[in-house]
This record gives C-alpha cells, sequence and structure tokens, in this order.
C-alpha cells in the first residue's frame, strides 16, 4: 500500500521529474509573490494571535497556589 503525504485528499497523479519540479518552482513563485502582496495583512493576523496567546499565557498571581 501506498502512504501519501496528504492522506486527507485525493492522491495527485504521477509527474515526471520536470514536470515535478516545474510545479514546484510555480508554487514557490506563487508564495512569495502571494506573501509579498499580502504581507501587511499576514503580519496583522500573526500579531494579533501572538498578542491574544501572551494574554492567555500570563501567569497567576504570586500567592495563587500551582495546584
Amino acid at each position: 500500500m501506498i502512504s501519501y503525504p496528504c492522506n486527507d485528499q485525493t492522491p495527485l497523479p504521477p509527474l515526471s521529474d520536470e514536470a515535478a519540479v516545474t510545479v514546484l518552482e510555480f508554487l514557490h513563485h506563487f508564495t512569495e509573490c502571494f506573501e509579498s502582496q499580502y504581507y501587511g495583512e499576514i503580519h496583522r493576523y500573526y500579531e494579533e494571535r501572538s498578542q491574544a496567546n501572551t494574554q492567555a499565557a500570563e501567569l497567576p498571581p504570586a500567592d495563587d497556589p500551582l495546584f
């Protein structure tokens, strides 16, 4: 049995070595362009998540027992 890394999706068709590299290069270029175009939105999203996680992880008061 073949194991697929993305087993929650339909398996992709086989590709030649050259076709696989061409698709990979396209995806890298697309990702770079996407990140460049939407840098502000992406950065803002992760910044807001980081702040929310920091607030949620604040330590309890010193007089509060740990257990």
